[in-house]
């Protein structure tokens, strides 16, 4: 049952993605939803979910976009193992909110990173200036806001926080 959830969590990022997030941007950039979706798994059904909900959702994402594979997996392949290198990190506070806001704006920031060189790769000509002002930093607040009130959902309905670490979920030696 879990499995066909972490699916259906997947189709639903996926169809957010392409036929919601275009028509709410915001300052040019739009919500992205995949890098949302991924960090609220980790962070409350821990990793295995991550590991089982990623191939699922670049799938997904594949075959309703016009994006190759292989950038979807370098745009949010990456998130689990910062998200677990952040969390043994001292230097943010150890509260799980704070490790969303952190990995959810660098995740966003790599994700959009990866596929501005999609764009340009395709065609696009545009400025290192607007990738920074037009993408990345309406995008990084973007992401952060939606990620808060995400967050804050599951925090209220009373779901627990997991670790990050694959030792501390259960997979380690």
């Amino acid at each position: 049952m879990r499995a066909l959830l972490l699916v259906l969590l997947a189709l639903a990022t996926a169809v957010a993605q392409v036929a919601v997030a275009p028509f709410f941007p915001v300052l040019g950039a739009v919500a992205e939803f995949p890098v949302v979706a991924l960090m609220l798994l980790a962070i409350f059904a821990g990793p295995h979910a991550v590991m089982i909900a990623f191939p699922i959702l670049v799938l997904f994402l594949g075959f309703s976009t016009n994006v190759e594979f292989e950038w979807l997996v370098l745009a949010y392949l990456p998130l689990l193992p910062c998200a677990a290198w952040i969390q043994r990190q001292r230097a943010i506070p150890q509260s799980p909110y704070a490790l969303v806001l952190v990995m959810g704006v660098a995740a966003g920031v790599w994700a959009r990173g990866a596929l501005s060189v999609v764009a340009v790769a395709s065609g696009a000509s545009p400025t290192f200036g607007a990738v920074i002002t037009d993408i990345l930093l309406p995008g990084m607040a973007f992401d952060a806001v939606v990620l808060s009130v995400l967050y804050a959902i599951c925090w209220y309905i009373g779901w627990p926080v997991r670790s990050l670490e694959l030792e501390d979920a259960g997979y380690g030696p």
